[in-house]
């Protein structure tokens, strides 16, 4: 089960999109799924994490202009909220 989230960023490189975040496992470690909400798209990525592990996790997207990015982790009720421009070449 995710145990946190930590620096949810956006970078806009040469056209590609990409939201990313750190996520740290508990002690069980295995696979998760992790949902970012990126505005008005929807992305979900499965990873395998090994006990008390910390990893970043990122998507690629296509999403436009400001707005709130969300990631959540299933089975966790940790979730991690900014509200970023991902158009922007980068937003630390």
């Amino acid at each position: 089960m995710i145990a946190g989230f930590i620096r949810l960023q956006s970078v806009n490189k040469d056209g590609t999109k990409t939201v990313s975040v750190r996520a740290t496992e508990d002690p069980t470690g295995g696979p998760e799924t992790i949902t970012f909400e990126i505005i008005d798209q929807t992305k979900i990525v499965q990873q395998t994490f090994a006990p008390n592990a910390t990893q970043t996790v990122s998507v690629n997207h296509t999403a436009t202009g400001e707005g709130f990015v969300t990631v959540t982790a299933a089975k966790s009720p940790q979730s991690i909220q900014r509200w970023l421009n991902v158009d922007k070449p980068s937003d630390p």
